[in-house]
């Protein structure tokens, strides 16, 4: 009877022992399978707009620059206008005697060639000019040209009188919209880049010339196409997420823009693409996805 109980409480033991190892082994299984599945950030394709654009610096110059010269020998006596004054054309800016040997003392104007602001004297009231001596300098701003360069890569997606906005550091929030004016016709070999102005109307005189400014370029823009984030392209694949099961899809990738891609063929709208954490990819993984707010 005693050799019977032993029996049953070994058979018990062993029972329970089983029991234990099968469930440790099952809860290992899980907890492996969890710690395995990676989370990562996805987000559908939609229909939407790409849009492509470069950014330059660029330098704004007067749309007419006049150098002043005084039509005979003579003195300064009076300097008439104050610089960063407006002048029309033919305004006396100042008065010059003429010391001329054989010649009267007479008092005689220096006179602005152009409409414009006076935008440096260059002499003082006493000083002594010639024909050939620059006496001040007349810009006409109203206007201006804003020069910029752009890389040999993208000269085809600048063409005359394409819309380029113009924005200053100072002034970020209030941008200036301009037309392309004058392509370089040649590159020049040592940037590989070509000279490129743009006219910009500034009746309010904000932008000042010899000022730097962020000129930025449209290179391209196609609406209501498929679109994924940019940072989901791969090369030319992507990873779908279906049923938390990731997929590496090949794609064909159309216009590239700053923040979008657009997919011809591979990826149907809805599909979700996985945009953060694809590096750890290879197709097949379980992953706990999460899902990104909207473009």
């Amino acid at each position: 009877m005693r050799k019977l109980l032993i029996a049953g409480i070994i058979i018990v033991v062993l029972i329970i022992a089983i029991l234990l190892r099968v469930s440790a082994s099952q809860r290992g299984k899980a907890t492996e399978e969890f710690v395995q599945r990676i989370s990562v950030e996805v987000m559908p394709a939609s229909r939407g707009t790409v849009k492509s654009t470069c950014e330059v610096l660029g330098t704004v110059i007067a749309d007419k620059t006049a150098q002043v010269f005084p039509e005979t020998m003579g003195r300064i006596t009076k300097i008439l206008v104050k610089e960063g004054a407006y002048v029309t054309k033919d305004n006396n800016i100042m008065a010059i005697r003429n010391e001329t040997i054989g010649f009267e003392y007479e008092e005689g104007f220096i006179r602005s060639p152009i409409s414009g602001n006076l935008a440096k004297i260059m002499v003082d009231v006493g000083s002594m000019v010639t024909p050939q001596t620059p006496v001040a300098v007349v810009m006409d701003y109203a206007k201006v040209n804003v020069q910029f360069n752009m890389a040999e890569t993208n000269m085809g997606c600048v063409n005359k009188n394409d819309k380029v906005v113009v924005v200053i550091d100072a002034m970020p929030d209030q941008p200036f919209t301009g037309n392309v004016s004058e392509i370089t016709p040649v590159v020049d070999p040592m940037t590989r880049t070509l000279g490129v102005k743009a006219s910009v109307y500034n009746a309010k005189k904000i932008l000042r010339p010899g000022m730097t400014t962020r000129v930025t370029i449209n290179l391209g823009e196609k609406k209501d196409v498929v679109v994924i984030p940019r940072d989901a392209l791969l090369d030319s694949h992507v990873f779908v997420v279906a049923d938390s099961t990731t997929e590496r899809r090949d794609v064909v990738p159309g216009l590239i823009g700053d923040k979008n891609a657009e997919i011809i063929s591979g990826i149907k709208e809805g599909e979700r693409v996985v945009v953060v954490g694809q590096q750890r990819l290879a197709g097949g993984e379980k992953v706990n996805p999460v899902l990104r707010s909207e473009l």
